[in-house]
């Protein structure tokens, strides 16, 4: 009953959070969109949205481009939105699809789009693995976690992209571990300190 009773909770939350708050995100985007001193891009939903970027990583030139709710088909939506001058970006994006019980295929092709246009604007993108979820959301979530970032790692291979995988340190075990999380989704800030950590040498 727990697990259903988040579950009911967290597709709540995205269904929320992805009207009004993306339209208005999208909105500022837009109009910094022709600045071009920022030079790295943090691309996702709210995981990435809640992360205070410029503090944790301790630079000036990186930009927090996370939306609350966001999905694959969000952020292909607005990715037009993006600063011009970005040189990097650090993806990660697709666990609000999967609550949406959207396909993994599904989410995965979008994923790649979205690579590909980041491409085409001159923005190396950098994969991040999508996390997995807290033990008390249903295992199907982090069976379809897993098997998108499967997929991921091994576009990422065959594309000389480069493919981070964050689960390594805060999902060792294929679920979210408590001491990163209150609610099994989003990080706290030991979490983001991890996160940090892993990545800086991409930057």
């Amino acid at each position: 009953m727990i697990k259903i009773i988040v579950t009911l909770l967290l597709i709540a939350q995205v269904a929320l959070e992805a009207n009004s708050y993306y339209q208005h995100r999208v909105s500022q985007f837009e109009l910094f969109s022709l600045e071009n001193t920022n030079k790295v891009v943090m691309l996702g939903d709210s995981i990435t949205d809640r992360g205070v970027w410029n503090e944790l990583t301790k630079r000036n030139d990186i930009i927090n481009r996370g939306i609350s709710g966001d999905t694959t088909i969000g952020v292909l939506g607005r990715i037009q939105s993006l600063n011009k001058g970005l040189k990097v970006a650090f993806v990660m994006i697709g666990v609000n699809d999967l609550l949406k019980n959207r396909s993994v295929e599904f989410v995965f092709k979008n994923y790649t789009k979205i690579l590909l246009e980041l491409q085409r604007r001159n923005i190396k993108p950098i994969i991040q693995t999508t996390l997995h979820v807290g033990t008390l959301a249903p295992e199907i979530y982090n069976t379809k976690i897993y098997e998108l970032n499967e997929l991921l790692q091994d576009y990422a291979q065959k594309k000389n992209l480069k493919y981070i995988d964050l689960n390594k340190v805060l999902a060792p075990n294929k679920v979210l571990l408590d001491k990163y999380s209150l609610d099994g989704l989003h990080l706290n800030g030991a979490g983001y300190r991890e996160w940090v950590k892993i990545i800086t040498p991409y930057m």
